[in-house]
């Protein structure tokens, strides 16, 4: 004997449309079929604060851009520790990292440790390390905070002279200051140190 379930009827009615309405495919015209797609609106970028009129600046973006107009602490043969030249060219550069931070927030500093081609590759990254975090200790010490630093070794992988000569090996053996930030910013190159 069957039995009438309205639900049961109204529910397998539905469905069929469903997929009826699946299977049939609106006219498209020849123009609409070749016109490209619209494009996606990108995200709106905050805008970067405006610097001084004419006045050089810095710009940071996605990656960390070498700041040339932070000097580099460079370090003796094998060694790690700051010696009072170095500290000298750190105290001038916490100074402008300050003024970056206090303009700009979300600048992201970070200390890279380098040095000469002499040595293997291993013993080389952790004297980078080493050097590395000696600029960052100092810097805390002079009150640029932890959470705006991050130390990375290169070792010997980015020479910024490639003779063989103690000239060059001591240009290499540096600790270089460098700053990215996640949005665009210019950074006023009065706020960074003279050379």
């Amino acid at each position: 004997m069957f039995t009438f379930r309205p639900f049961t009827t109204f529910s397998a009615l539905l469905a069929g449309s469903l997929i009826l309405s699946g299977c049939f495919k609106t006219k498209v015209t020849p123009e609409e079929e070749t016109a490209p797609a619209p494009a996606a609106e990108a995200p709106a970028q905050p805008a970067a604060p405006a610097p001084e009129a004419g006045a050089p600046a810095l710009e940071g973006g996605a990656e960390f851009a070498g700041a040339p107009a932070f000097p580099a602490a460079h370090f003796g043969y094998m060694k790690a520790d700051l010696d009072a030249e170095a500290r000298a060219v750190l105290k001038k550069n916490a100074a402008a990292l300050k003024a970056v931070l206090a303009s700009a927030p979300s600048v992201q500093i970070r200390v890279e440790g380098h040095c000469d081609e002499r040595g293997t590759l291993e013993y080389n990254l952790a004297l980078g390390q080493r050097r590395a975090n000696s600029v960052e200790k100092y810097y805390l010490s002079l009150g640029i905070a932890k959470a705006a630093m991050k130390t990375i070794s290169y070792g010997q992988e980015h020479p910024v002279c490639s003779s063989s000569t103690e000239a060059c090996w001591a240009e290499n053996r540096r600790g270089e200051t460098t700053l990215r930030s996640d949005s665009p910013v210019r950074i006023p190159l009065s706020d960074l140190p003279a050379n």
